[in-house]
């Protein structure tokens, strides 16, 4: 019975560690730092790592210019944002690597570094992507549930036979196998 339980269980194991993963990153602060000096404008992007040494990484966007909304379109039309820097260069550079739904969050975001830029004025800015954070929770729950009922089914399963095996002979039963073995 219990080579039954190792592949669902490693199985879903593999979706539990990747909600884990899911919800760490959600939770690790993304800080954008808008900086006026002289005629540029400089941005500063510090990601924590999620891997050890949990080292903040930090990309400059020198020459920043404005912000603008990124949009990816999927194969029904759907679409999913995110906010980049760009550069008088006209390089872009993306406060995260990832594409995710919530227009008026990102148009927020966008409108406020562009009107630092413009007002040239120091501007701070810490998000957290409680996206990530949600479908790292399903990919915990769901998975866990599954393996509760399986477990608790096999386990069911295991106990109904060990029953079966253990009930009371009766004296009728007794002296039936008695005979049985003194005619043979």
């Amino acid at each position: 019975m219990k080579k039954l339980l190792i592949f669902p269980v490693s199985f879903l194991s593999i979706f539990i560690v990747s909600g884990l993963w899911l919800m760490l990153t959600g939770l690790l602060p993304v800080t954008i730092e808008i900086n006026p000096v002289n005629d540029t404008v400089t941005a500063q992007i510090h990601k924590m790592s999620v891997l050890p040494p949990f080292n903040t990484v930090d990309l400059t966007v020198p020459n920043l210019k404005q912000a603008v909304l990124g949009v990816s379109r999927g194969a029904k039309g759907g679409a999913t944002y995110r906010v980049e820097l760009e550069s008088f260069d006209g390089r872009r550079t993306p406060v995260t690597k990832y594409y995710s739904s919530g227009y008026s969050s990102k148009a927020k975001l966008q409108d406020a570094i562009n009107n630092a830029i413009q007002n040239r004025t120091n501007f701070s800015y810490v998000s957290r992507d409680f996206v990530m954070v949600i479908c790292g929770l399903f990919f915990v729950l769901i998975p866990s549930i599954i393996m509760f009922v399986f477990i608790g089914q096999k386990k069911q399963k295991e106990t109904n036979i060990s029953l079966e095996q253990t009930k009371p002979v009766t004296e009728e039963e007794k002296y039936k196998n008695i005979n049985d073995s003194i005619i043979k």
